[in-house]
């Protein structure tokens, strides 16, 4: 049976929520809780919990989504993150309001830009005949994903580096034409690697290298951002790229994720990867030895 509008709406909602809470840095229910205590409504944490696990079959009432839109902003401003485009209070009432009443959801918070900014957004995909100045949430989710819109508000377009880290999500996220504008603002702001990626037409190696070094930059050059980290390994990984299968089996192995960890080793194993060869014997040694204890047990 089709989904009625109603729950299309709700459901629209409760993603929003979600990746709102996400870009703010991941903030616990406690912390969105002590956050909301100066706004219209204390979220309380089983309530919050709820709702963001779509366990509730009616939208939460108008203050309370506004608490939350303003907790996630706290939160993001305790963590130097930038959530500004995506914590809008009127597209938010929009969204609530099509999940109270049986509207179909309206299209997604945008980012708004000031007059200033616009000059420097990059062009909407190709296909589109006429580009707007603020691409829609669903192209930045499609082109850069849930951790690279993280990485986009955090970026100064004005920044060499920043754009070629952009355009190198693109690259890899398979979508050239829309990392063309980022290529070419690194390479007017001098990126020595800008022109090389904007001619060669198998750019997917240069882009791996690339990303594995800003997965190593995020490693070690700033603590608690191994999610980020493991974001860029994975972009290399996926690519063919070896080492960065390696460190990203090495994150896995360290938050408790054996079989994950197991995965990535052997991609890394079989390019010959010696260190990754020994790892990935040790965890399916431990992993077989596991399953038979909770087979005997």
């Amino acid at each position: 049976m089709a989904e009625q509008p109603r729950d299309a709406a709700l459901c629209t909602l409760v993603d929003q929520l979600n990746e709102l809470v996400t870009l703010a840095g991941s903030p616990s229910l406690s912390d969105l809780r002590k956050f909301s205590r100066n706004s219209s409504r204390e979220l309380a944490e089983s309530t919050t919990h709820d709702i963001l696990a779509g366990k509730r079959k009616r939208a939460p009432e108008w203050p309370w989504v506004f608490s939350f839109v303003t907790a996630c902003r706290t939160a993001a401003e305790q963590t130097g993150l930038d959530i500004q485009p995506l914590s809008d209070v009127k597209a938010w009432h929009d969204l609530w309001r099509a999940a109270r009443d049986n509207h179909p959801a309206p299209a997604r918070p945008a980012p708004q830009v000031s007059d200033e900014q616009e000059k420097e957004t990059p062009p909407s995909p190709s296909s589109s005949p006429s580009p707007s100045p603020a691409p829609s949430r669903e192209y930045l989710l499609r082109v850069f994903g849930r951790s690279g819109i993280r990485v986009l508000f955090a970026s100064d377009a004005r920044n060499a580096q920043d754009c070629m880290r952009l355009a190198v999500i693109a690259l890899l996220r398979d979508w050239p034409e829309d990392a063309r504008p980022w290529l070419r603002r690194a390479e007017e702001a001098g990126h020595p690697q800008a022109t090389e990626l904007l001619n060669r037409p198998q750019h997917r190696e240069l882009a791996a290298h690339l990303a594995y070094q800003y997965g190593q930059d995020f490693q070690r050059q700033r603590p608690g951002h191994l999610s980020m980290a493991m974001f860029f390994y994975r972009l290399a990984g996926d690519s063919g790229h070896t080492e960065a299968a390696y460190q990203l089996g090495c994150a896995h192995r360290s938050r408790g994720e054996p079989w994950v960890a197991a995965g990535w080793f052997r991609r890394a194993a079989l390019d010959g990867h010696s260190a990754a060869i020994a790892e990935f014997t040790g965890a399916s040694d431990q992993l077989t030895d596991s399953h038979t204890d909770r087979h005997n047990a």
